[in-house]
């Protein structure tokens, strides 16, 4: 039986990478996805994806850090289907630089994007979620919010604090039956991580104990699990897929 059926699931950053491959494994499991990002030729890619594949799909632009967009993509959602089940955080950028040479508005945008998106995200969809008489919000952290690295002090510190909101959000959010749960990733082969040059590439999977470099589909199973119902006793958890790197 297909785990998400019935269920109306929203991914933010649903256009490439992580976010794409967990909106077609969510449809491939009965849900209706809508994905939202702020280009839309990708999003409009993964929409025909899905619909090719048998699955209903919507795309809505925007930007993440913006509470009108964000509004608007769950509004969306919520007109087409009139219930909202699901929602993945995938949206984030990074910014590789040493402290000295980072901006104040750099970082702030780092933290604009990858925190306060994820607060607007979860302060939109908690009421449609609740009408519809619970949900599941899965967040995409990363590895380095729990060990840090050098020369990405904002990306580190957006993680962070995204880790330490879904927990609060968790609590919070329990008593209408909606679970806030974050995957944290570690290296993952996506389009960014095709720039990694080789020897670096081969640098990494040796500090890496399974030995090679995350895929996607690593990461968007690890988002099906905390969607569907059979992780119904699961809220406030970090959730680490990386592997092994964290706990090396």
């Amino acid at each position: 039986m297909a785990r998400l059926a019935g269920k109306a699931a929203l991914v933010a950053g649903g256009g490439t990478g992580i976010g794409r491959a967990t909106a077609a494994l969510f449809a491939a499991e009965g849900a209706r996805v809508a994905v939202f990002g702020r280009r839309e030729a990708p999003l409009a890619e993964t929409v025909d994806a899905i619909r090719k594949a048998g699955g209903e799909a919507l795309a809505v632009t925007g930007d993440v850090g913006s509470e009108t967009d964000v509004f608007r993509f769950v509004t969306t959602a919520w007109s087409a289907w009139g219930r909202v089940d699901v929602a993945v955080n995938s949206a984030g950028i990074r910014l590789r630089a040493p402290i000295a040479q980072i901006s104040a508005a750099d970082f702030a945008e780092v933290l604009r994007v990858n925190l306060v998106g994820a607060f607007l995200l979860t302060k939109a969809v908690a009421p449609a979620m609740r009408a519809s008489g619970g949900g599941s919000i899965v967040h995409i952290g990363s590895a380095m919010g729990t060990a840090a690295t050098a020369d990405f002090s904002p990306y580190v510190a957006s993680k962070a604090g995204l880790h330490q909101f879904a927990r609060a959000a968790a609590i919070e959010l329990v008593g209408d039956r909606i679970r806030v749960n974050v995957v944290a990733p570690g290296t993952i082969a996506t389009d960014i991580g095709q720039q990694i040059p080789a020897f670096r590439a081969r640098m990494l999977e040796h500090r890496i104990p399974i030995g090679r470099l995350g895929r996607v589909e690593d990461v968007a199973h690890a988002c099906l699990y905390l969607a569907a119902d059979t992780a119904a006793y699961v809220t406030g958890a970090i959730l680490a897929v990386d592997g092994g790197w964290t706990a090396a």
